[in-house]
């Protein structure tokens, strides 16, 4: 509470949590596996390492996860949205793809839980569903590096959900 002359004034914030619904509530003690992806939990992480996972698939006491990143994407829980349009996207559909894969192998090194949901056309426009609001956001930025273009970012209430618009025309 503060005061301002004779009055009380009381604070209340109201804060807009936007936890992450697959977030893990408990994390298991020592290391878990992922068998969809192949992704390893150790440490209050997942992080991606063959030898590692050829390793703890044979270990019996290593529990089979499925991480947060694959319940997303089983359960089509998408978190980011890049709409592809434009003529340049139609005559380069191959080019650009060939991007999106290279950044999506990059983004999957640092973080297993960047995965791609589904790609699906729309009206003239091809929509690339995401688990994390980061991935679809990178998908942006390397298009507008690479292309140049116009892009737009569009976030939700709580900054959890984008979608990403990019599009150009020649």
């Amino acid at each position: 509470m503060a005061k301002k002359g004779d009055k009380w004034i009381r604070h209340t914030w109201e804060f807009e949590t936007s936890e992450d619904p697959y977030a893990m509530k408990s994390a298991p003690s020592g290391e878990a596996i992922c068998p969809r992806c192949k992704a390893i939990f150790k440490d209050k992480r997942w992080f991606t390492d063959e030898e590692l996972y050829e390793e703890l698939k044979e270990t019996e006491n290593v529990p089979h996860i499925i991480c947060p990143g694959c319940r997303k994407a089983l359960e089509q829980y998408a978190m980011g949205y890049l709409y592809l349009s434009g003529n340049f996207w139609k005559t380069h559909k191959e080019e650009i793809m060939k991007l999106i894969n290279n950044e999506y192998e990059k983004a999957r090194g640092l973080n297993p839980l960047h995965q791609i949901i589904s790609i699906y056309e729309e009206a003239e426009t091809t929509v690339i569903e995401t688990t994390t609001d980061q991935l679809a956001q990178r998908f942006g930025r390397a298009l507008y590096r690479a292309y140049k273009g116009e892009l737009e970012f569009k976030w939700s209430k709580g900054d959890k959900l984008v979608r990403v618009y990019w599009s150009r025309e020649k």
